[in-house]
């Protein structure tokens, strides 16, 4: 798996380097197959929803059934719909990296009856590692800069396809803002990056998203 993250990671610096539309580069200039925008989690109950318009387009679209809970199957036409009307009903990553091309639907599948979301399964083994972007100015300090990507990190870890793949991290800053104490707590010696006029791009990763420790913080909280 080690191997494969540094080719996905050098792939990706390619990417970053060489286009503004780094997911448009990489679906052109890799053999992986590269999703932007994938959606990981569909909302699971009707109870969940508090935003009445897209409760109104969740209704009008039969998102729920009689029990007002959602299907664990979509197809492509009904993600989109669903991106376009009722975002809030569904999370998605920045971008999935796949073995090969997608088929078929989109499955997802709750642990517990009334859990928040239904989250996205990988029943033919097709991801191989979950990328994620994040952009800061020079008014974010290290503690912001922390608290974001333990959320990502954090929520893509209570996915189970999500969470035994690789995980990389694109994060945009000025270089007067300084992130490579949070980089080597989390990812060691895992990063690299790419610099271009006063902004710096570092590409961070982990070989398993499971075996990123955050039992401790850079910040403490």
């Amino acid at each position: 798996m080690a191997n494969i993250m540094q080719k996905i990671v050098c792939d990706i610096h390619n990417g970053v380097q060489n286009s503004r539309k780094t997911i448009e580069f990489l679906q052109k200039n890799s053999k992986w197959t590269w999703v932007g925008n994938y959606p990981i989690a569909i909302v699971n109950e009707i109870n969940r929803i508090k935003d009445e318009e897209s409760l109104k387009n969740l209704k009008a679209m039969g998102f729920f059934d009689g029990d007002g809970f959602s299907k664990h199957t979509y197809t492509t036409k009904e993600i989109k719909e669903l991106k376009e009307t009722a975002p809030l009903a569904l999370k998605t990553a920045y971008c999935l990296c796949l073995k090969k091309q997608r088929e078929g639907d989109y499955n997802f599948l709750e642990k517990f009856p009334h859990d928040r979301w239904k989250k996205v399964t990988d029943e033919t083994d097709n991801f191989e590692a979950l990328v994620e972007f994040s952009k800061f100015s020079e008014s974010d300090d290290s503690k912001t800069i922390e608290t974001a990507i333990r959320d990502i990190m954090r929520s893509a870890k209570e996915i189970p396809s999500l969470k035994r793949i690789g995980f990389v991290w694109i994060v945009t800053l000025p270089k007067s803002v300084k992130v490579i104490d949070i980089l080597e707590h989390y990812f060691g010696d895992n990063y690299i990056f790419v610099e271009a006029g006063r902004k710096i791009t570092y590409i961070a990763w982990g070989d398993t998203l499971s075996g990123i420790n955050m039992r401790y913080f850079v910040n403490t909280p």
